[in-house]
């Protein structure tokens, strides 16, 4: 009997050296690399980055998306930011902190 921890999502994996358990961009034979980005600039621009910011990522070769951007152009890349960006909601976050004012009594 193993004592190997299996978990099928590899949540419980343990951490190895040689796998840093980080995001690698891998391609799929039949995929479609615009869906793919899509769905990439909606997360970004749902953390309310704006098109520069999300830009930035996408032309910065220490980021898988990098890819896209040598392989498309920043054109098009751009292009897809504009129109995500033009049909996505952003989440906005504002937090007031009210002084305290008194205990509660029971």
């Amino acid at each position: 009997m193993t004592t190997e921890l299996k978990s099928p999502h590899g949540r419980d994996k343990q951490s190895e050296a040689d796998d840093p358990m980080e995001l690698v961009m891998t391609r799929v034979l039949g995929g479609n690399p615009e869906i793919m980005a899509t769905c990439i600039v909606e997360e970004y621009a749902r953390m309310d980055m704006g098109e520069e910011e999300i830009l930035a990522l996408f032309s910065e070769p220490f980021y898988q998306t990098h890819t896209l951007y040598r392989e498309r152009g920043e054109a098009w890349v751009r292009d897809l930011i504009r129109r995500v960006l033009s049909r996505t909601a952003r989440m906005r976050v504002s937090v007031k902190v009210f002084p305290q004012t008194g205990g509660c009594d029971a």
